[in-house]
């Protein structure tokens, strides 16, 4: 007899991948399929290859408004970040610049907040800017902390743990407006939020689709051809992505990451209006737990993450207490921090709300029913910690 497994309500972390995803990515494995080194241009199994790589280029490119031009695969969301940060600033050091400023916000991904960090010991200022108590920078607060220093402003789309979204091309046009590159992280939103990149002033963005029912591992940097975008790489090798990234690029990995963005761009509206259905019936179950208090945006968030606190309990034992669930208590790479999270806090919570805080995220697998079981197995969890 099986043991029943917990409701998966951790999709910002990661999804299950989609079976289409699966068999596209398996295509590209076998000695039948796809699977030489894309970069072989003296036989037929490497153009095979090269071939789908470049149709899952086309397909990401698709779903964001963009050229396939314009997208440089890498190895995942943390690797982009890197790329866009370290690579702006060492190649218009390379060029003479003596802008030295970088703006961003206190509740990034730590792929940006530990990569601007690294800069400021290079002799770089970071700006941070204070988001509302909603976990949203809006364009009059950008232009407050702007001036012809700014380099580069990295903001992203959506919060990874409240949900909140960014209005990316508004602060896209601020940042241009004196001069600076503007980048932004879409792990959470690309297919649920509006991009269209090319019609904005959005310099480059973040790409990943493990987010998005696609494979781990993978992802992609989008880069603005119009605004030539100076980078220097991050990672060298073989010249790969244009010299923008060495090393061979994984066929199966890349193949499946453009499924899944093809799959969004057919798809994402349904998933979307399905998952706020979700999100309504989350919310109106939790509101009736005692102490409760939703954070983030009711209006200008993703579909699939509500981030919750509880008032008078002790954050410590929530996770401990409360089973038949697997969801965080934030993001989880940096699930081990015991400390309260810095995004909640962030945001004005203070530490035993924060502490006493679930992310709880779902996704295109995720049942009605699921979602009755998660608040019943909260409502308890909360009641015994109360008693």
């Amino acid at each position: 007899m099986s043991v029943k497994r917990p409701v998966y309500l951790d999709y910002a972390a990661a999804t299950p991948s989609d079976q289409r995803v699966i068999e596209e990515m398996i295509s590209c494995m076998s000695i039948d399929g796809a699977f030489a080194n894309p970069h072989a241009k003296d036989h037929v199994y490497g153009w095979e290859a090269a071939e789908a790589v470049e149709t899952a280029r086309d397909r990401v490119a698709a779903l964001i408004g963009a050229s396939p031009l314009e997208i440089y695969f890498t190895s995942g969301a943390t690797e982009a970040n890197n790329l866009a940060i370290f690579g702006l600033a060492e190649a218009l050091e390379a060029q003479g610049s003596q802008k030295k400023r970088l703006v961003t916000s206190p509740i990034e991904h730590k792929a940006v907040l530990e990569a601007c960090e690294k800069l400021s010991h290079q002799g770089y200022e970071i700006t941070y800017i204070k988001p509302d108590h909603e976990g949203i920078v809006t364009a009059e607060m950008l232009k407050d902390v702007m001036d012809d220093d700014v380099f580069l402003v990295t903001l992203a789309q959506a919060n990874s743990v409240l949900g909140s979204v960014n209005d990316v091309h508004k602060l896209a046009k601020v940042a241009r407006s004196y001069g600076a590159f503007f980048h932004t992280d879409t792990a959470q939103s690309a297919g649920y939020v509006k991009t269209d990149f090319d019609s904005s002033d959005v310099s480059m963005a973040t790409l990943t689709s493990e987010k998005i029912c696609g494979p781990k591992g993978v992802g992609a940097l989008y880069v603005q051809r119009a605004q030539k975008v100076p980078l220097e790489a991050q990672i060298l090798g073989g010249g790969q992505e244009k010299g923008l990234r060495g090393g061979t690029v994984p066929t199966h990995q890349v193949a499946g990451m453009g499924k899944a963005f093809e799959i969004m761009r057919h798809q994402g509206d349904e998933d979307a209006k399905r998952m706020n259905a979700l999100r309504d019936k989350f919310i109106k179950g939790l509101s009736a737990v005692e102490g409760c208090v939703i954070n983030g945006s009711s209006e200008h968030h993703v579909p699939g993450i509500l981030s919750v606190s509880f008032k008078g309990i002790d954050g410590s034992k929530l996770m401990p207490t409360l089973s038949g669930v697997a969801c965080s208590t934030g993001s989880a790479c940096s699930s081990a921090d015991l400390k309260p999270s810095y995004i909640l806090t962030g945001i004005g919570l203070d530490d035993a709300l924060a502490r006493a805080s679930l992310r709880l995220s779902w996704g295109r697998f995720t049942k009605e029913q699921e979602i009755d079981e998660a608040v019943s197995a909260i409502a308890k969890a909360v009641k015994a910690l109360r008693a």
